[in-house]
Order: C-alpha cells, then structure tokens, then sequence
C-alpha cells in the first residue's frame, strides 16, 4: 500500500550526468514516492515541463539536463503513458532552445514530441489573482511534470519548482505579469504560487545534479551539488532545497507567498524526507544572490521614495557588455537605453524584476545592492 503524501520529498545523490546513474537516480528518486505509476496512468497525455530559459549548452548548468529529461520520458513511457516536452524560452525560439541545449536529440532518441506552448487560453483563478493566460498545451494535458533545474534568481532568491511552471504561460504574456508586480517581489511570488496550485503537477523531479549560484538564474556559475529530489508538492520541495543550500526557507518569497495563500506545505519539520537524510547532504558556501533586507516593512508611499535604496538592482558591467541589446529589447519597462557607448538603465523605470539580467548572453548584468541595503549590512 502507497501511504507517501504530496508533501513527501526524496533526495538521492547522483555524482555525474552519465546517462545509467541519471535514469538510476531519477527511477530511485521517483520509486522513493511510490513509483511512476503513482502519478500517471496508461494512457495518459503527460506533459513535461523542464526549466529550457534559453539557448544554451548542458554544461552552462542553464537548462535542465537532457538525461533528466530522458530518464522522465522513460519512466513516463514505462508507465504506459504519452510524453510530451514543452516550455515557452524567456529568451529565443523553443525548437532552437531544444536544438542547443541537446533536448532535440533526445526527443528524437526516445520518440517523444515536442509540444506548442505558443498557444494561450485565459481561465479562471479563484485566488488573489483571477485570471490566467496558460499555454493550451499545459491545459490539454492529463498530467504535468515539473522538471526545474536548481539555480539561484535574482529576484526570487531562487528559482526551483514553483517558479519553474511561470513558463506555462506563454512568450511575452509573461512581460505582462512583471509589470502587473511592479517592484513589489512578494506580490510577484503570490503570483507565482497561486499559478503552481491552479495548474497542479502531479510530480516533480528536480535537476540538482549540477546547480548554480551566484549570478542566476542565466549567468551564474555551475556548482555542482550531486543530487535529485522529487516530490509530489512544489512548494515542499522548495522548502527543502532552500534548506539544502542554508537558505531560511521563511525568507524565500516563494515559501512566504505560499504561507499567505495556504498552498502546499511550507513547514519542514511536516516534511518526510526519503533517501539521503537532509542533514547529510547540506551544501556549504553556497553563494545566493544579494537578497532585499527582509526587515523593511515600510509604507507603499516610502517605499517608492526611497525604492533605490531600499531595493537590490540590476548594474551593468560595462566591460564585459557587448552592447547586443537583447536587455533592452526585453525589458518589460523600456528601462534600459543605449547611451552611446554603454547601456544605461532608467532607475526610476526599473521594475527590478531582472530578465534582463537572466537574457545577458555575456553575464553583463549583476545584482547591486542600494545604499541603504549596503549600510544595513554593516549593523547584522
């Protein structure tokens, strides 16, 4: 009898990503919580969602891994159902994203298709946000799969399961939910929490293998962190690769949207681990982004005052900028110009939700502190 519920989460190590170990872990990590069967019946049309940003190569650490998505396709096809892949890039053509990446080989290795998210339908929302654009494809599905790679985010802290299903909405439509957020990330993350509940992944199977930090979610450095987890709750298991990497889950503005809406379990101590005990697999020194000061709490009015001193914020690095203009043609505000010789950016503008700093093809663009932040440091 299968007595796991959706707030299980498995962790299983994984040194490397040949393709045995992969599909050993990925089918280890997955029985952990039952087995396949668990989460799909024959059948079944199952959508695949991994984390294809952009175009960029498997060791860039960028996309999820195209032996994660294979081992997913198997145990999806071994369970008797259909499997389909689909995302809808920030950045670039999805057929081009696949085709880079080393997705496209695979789907044509392992017979799956590649599913159109280029589709959008509204639907209904009963939460705090009603409405919803989401890819056609996600709605005609039986089952999704959430299949995130672990990166940290610049304006998210990090970017893992829940996160990962905001590419469920088609192209530039997600332009649209930065600007409706404005500045303000919480109201950004509830977004992102009530879309994970409306669209409701029966799996999640995380690609932890190799992670990275420090500049996320596009430039950041590769650090390789070894391990899959899987869970049946996206926010359980951001709950505990937050605590993986010695993030407060409670600072995470996922994990506290999550709490605010009452989707999915937040506390850790009401998650049951299987595999590798928790403690043992702790990360150290593992280098998150510069965070907002999670002490101010000030009027809305004060806050636009004093926004660029109270606000982490994209900064160019003129030095390693090529001036390609891919920020500036996707900044959801216009807030990026060409000044001549550099790119500048308008602060006022800036909605700090940092796609420009995800599409830097070169890892131009970093996340600065604002002063106050920088002389907040000086007294914690």
């Amino acid at each position: 009898m299968n007595n796991k519920t959706s707030s299980d989460v498995s962790i299983v190590k994984c040194a490397d990503y040949d393709r045995g170990r992969v599909l050993g872990a990925v089918r280890r990590a997955v029985d952990l919580l039952g087995g396949m069967g668990a989460f799909v019946k024959p059948g079944d049309r199952v959508l695949i969602k991994p984390n294809l940003l952009k175009a960029a190569r498997p060791a860039e650490a960028v996309v999820t891994h195209p032996e994660v998505l294979r081992a997913i396709i198997r145990l999806v096809r071994g369970a008797g159902a259909e499997a389909l892949v689909g995302d809808s890039p920030g950045l670039g053509e999805l057929r081009r994203v696949c085709e880079k990446s080393g997705v496209m080989d695979v789907l044509e290795e392992e017979g799956a298709a590649l599913a159109d998210m280029s589709e959008a339908v509204q639907i209904k929302n009963s939460g705090q946000f009603h409405r919803f654009e989401l890819a056609r494809a996600v709605l005609e599905a039986d089952a999704v799969i959430n299949v995130p790679k672990f990166k940290t985010h610049g304006m998210m802290t990090l970017t893992g399961a829940v996160k990962n299903l905001f590419g469920c909405i088609p192209g530039r439509r997600k332009a649209q939910w930065h600007l409706n957020a404005g500045i303000n990330r919480d109201a950004f993350a509830r977004m992102l929490v009530e879309l994970s509940g409306l669209i409701k992944p029966r799996l999640t199977v995380m690609d932890a293998i190799v992670g990275m930090e420090g500049n996320g979610p596009g430039s950041g450095d590769p650090r390789e962190l070894g391990l899959v987890l899987a869970g049946g709750d996206p926010v359980s298991v951001d709950v505990v690769c937050g605590t993986l990497v010695r993030a407060d889950p409670a600072l995470l503005p996922v994990i506290r949207a999550a709490v605010g809406a009452g989707i999915g379990e937040t506390r850790l101590d009401r998650i049951r681990i299987h595999g590798e005990p928790l403690a043992e697999v702790l990360v150290k020194g593992f280098r998150l982004p510069p965070q907002e000061h999670p002490e101010w709490r000030l009027p809305e009015w004060a806050r636009r005052l004093l926004k660029d001193a109270l606000t982490t914020r994209p900064v160019i690095d003129p030095a390693r900028c090529i001036r390609c203009g891919i920020c500036r043609d996707h900044c959801p505000q216009g807030a990026i110009y060409d000044a001549g010789k550099k790119l500048e950016i308008r602060y006022r503008a800036c909605i700090r939700c940092f796609c420009c700093q995800e599409f830097c093809p070169r890892g131009a663009i970093t996340v600065g502190r604002g002063w106050a932040l920088k002389l907040a440091r000086c007294f914690v």
